[in-house]
């Protein structure tokens, strides 16, 4: 039993790690040229043109400083995930979220032309622990779920196009914002990021509900 419990809960640093190594492997064969020139980054114009992009367009980076801070905010995520005890239903749905993040950049194609990076799906992590806490947690855990997620509301929020003359003049939080040289402005980023948030409720709704048929359904086959 001790044993179950403990590869459930290695499934979210499991997946982390896949992401985190994937992220590094696409960087080494990317080589100098970028993510702009080697055409995996999404497309959310031509979504179903090229749906294998959903996946690769998450684990490839424009520069190096790119991917150096999405593989910190892995770690975090990571850390996040462990302490909250989330378990393999939760690491299934981060991998489900995987693509949908990218998938859902279609909603608006006007807004964004191309898009690569593991932030989308960074946030699709962290909304999935606060539904873990929230619908599943108590006490403080529930707590700390909804302060993060109140948190993550203010950040999105913080990101549309209202806001975006007082980021203007800061460099570093501008290339965090906007990843892709031909964005044009932190609404880019915004709108990737509130898409992996929507992806990581919708994966957790998802994987909840199977894990409620389920045990409904093995309850009711007990004699």
């Amino acid at each position: 039993m001790e044993g179950g419990v403990r590869l459930s809960r290695a499934a979210w640093p499991a997946v982390a790690l896949l992401l985190a190594a994937a992220s590094i492997g696409a960087w080494w064969a990317m080589g100098p040229q970028g993510a702009p020139n080697w055409g995996w980054e999404a497309r959310p114009s031509r979504p179903f043109e090229d749906a294998w992009r959903w996946w690769t367009a998450a684990v490839v980076h424009v520069n190096a400083a790119h991917l150096q801070a999405n593989l910190w905010a892995t770690l975090v995520v990571a850390a996040w995930g462990w302490t909250a005890r989330v378990g393999m239903p939760q690491a299934l749905a981060w991998l489900l979220a995987w693509p949908l993040a990218q998938a859902l950049l279609a909603t608006d194609p006007g807004t964004l032309s191309r898009y690569a990076g593991l932030s989308a799906t960074l946030h699709a992590g962290v909304a999935i622990v606060c539904w873990q806490l929230l619908w599943h947690g108590q006490g403080a855990r529930r707590a700390v779920g909804a302060a993060v997620a109140v948190a993550v509301g203010i950040k999105l929020a913080l990101e549309v196009p209202v806001f975006q003359a007082w980021w203007s003049g800061r460099p570093a939080v501008d290339q965090a914002l906007t990843p892709l040289p031909d964005a044009p402005g932190h609404v880019l980023a915004g709108h990737a990021h509130g898409c992996g948030v929507w992806a990581g409720l919708m994966a957790a709704a998802l994987v909840d509900g199977i894990m409620g048929w389920l045990k409904h359904r093995s309850h009711r086959r007990i004699p």
